[in-house]
């Protein structure tokens, strides 16, 4: 089954790992999340122990969005991932420490056919949600993205190799604007109070921002 995921970054310490996921909690309950197990869960998250304890963890059990009035999104889960350690090096500092958190959908709930443009209504929604977690999570952006593009825009971007082009739709902080800086044909893009908005055009029948007015 083919999946895409949203997927929101932050640098994290030991110190604001609990108050990240508080923050992504109250994004989902802002995009119409009342599912008191993913809520529950995302509460009771926390630093590993021991080395023996995961880095990270998944909810896998569906529940539901209503980032617009008229769309309801069905997310198939999340998963929690620590990166201890990613990034470019230099002689001031070490590489930061990264948490990734996804939201999980299956493709065939989004799109008429796989791989082909996503349904009325979708790209407003998926915008909506983005524009909810950019702002809770502003450091890198967010990134809508098919299985084969999960996190190559944030590695291209913490580790300055690579394309950060590889996402459906995305919003980013006007400070990266340098890895973004040559837009490659097929993309459109837009302006926003959080950054840029860029999107796959062929992937959508209305630019999301647009269908999201």
């Amino acid at each position: 089954m083919a999946t895409t995921q949203i997927q929101a970054y932050a640098t994290y310490t030991r110190d604001n790992f609990d108050t990240l996921l508080e923050r992504y909690r109250s994004a989902l309950k802002d995009l119409g999340c009342h599912d008191q197990g993913v809520l529950q869960w995302l509460a009771e998250l926390h630093w590993p122990q021991s080395e023996d304890d995961s880095f990270g963890d998944i909810y896998p059990a569906e529940f539901t969005l209503t980032p617009t009035a008229s769309i309801t999104l069905v997310c198939t889960g999340i998963d929690v991932a620590l990166y201890p350690d990613i990034g470019a090096p230099t002689l001031e500092e070490e590489p930061a420490s990264w948490i990734g958190i996804n939201l999980q959908f299956e493709s065939e709930t989004l799109q008429e056919e796989i791989h082909s443009v996503y349904k009325s209504g979708i790209g407003g929604a998926i915008w909506h949600t983005l524009r909810t977690l950019a702002k809770a999570f502003p450091e890198l952006g967010v990134y809508f993205t098919e299985e084969w593009q999960e996190n190559r825009s944030w590695r291209s971007i913490v580790e300055e190799a690579g394309d950060p082009w590889a996402f459906e739709l995305a919003i980013f902080p006007r400070k990266l604007a340098p890895f973004f800086e040559s837009v490659p044909a097929g993309f459109d893009g837009t302006v926003t109070k959080e950054g840029f908005g860029f999107a796959q055009s062929n992937r959508w029948s209305i630019a999301p921002w647009t269908e999201a007015e």
